[in-house]
């Protein structure tokens, strides 16, 4: 096996779990059996350049991000799942649209003096 390959087929696991898929949801995705991709990531079978393109897009990662040579160990851990990320999100937009209701209440039950020079 070259390095590229051991190296892509890394990178691909490595993606497809930062993602939060599982091998079964990314070969629905790619319209290829399960095996497919298990085969790919445990280095039996290298991908046709066009599945590379599909299962980059639908990692949202650039192709190329499979091809470089390290992944920089300090930010792996940094990356979020989309699941996690909806969690996160749907707090930020909760936290915020409390707080607007909060102040525009507040704006509302407040007497304004309008001073004239």
């Amino acid at each position: 096996m070259t390095d590229y390959h051991e190296n892509f087929m890394h990178k691909m696991r490595f993606y497809r779990k930062r993602a939060g898929m599982t091998q079964a949801q990314l070969a629905e995705y790619c319209n290829v059996s399960n095996g497919t991709i298990g085969n790919i990531e445990c280095g039996i079978t290298k991908p046709s350049f066009d599945l590379i393109i599909k299962i980059a897009d639908i990692l949202k990662i650039s192709p190329a991000e499979f091809f470089k040579t390290e992944i920089d160990a300090h930010y792996q851990d940094d990356y979020i799942t989309s699941g996690q990320f909806e969690i996160l999100s749907d707090a930020v937009h909760s936290a915020v649209n409390n707080a607007l209701n909060t102040t525009f209440r507040d704006l509302k039950e407040t007497q304004f003096r309008i001073e004239h020079d």
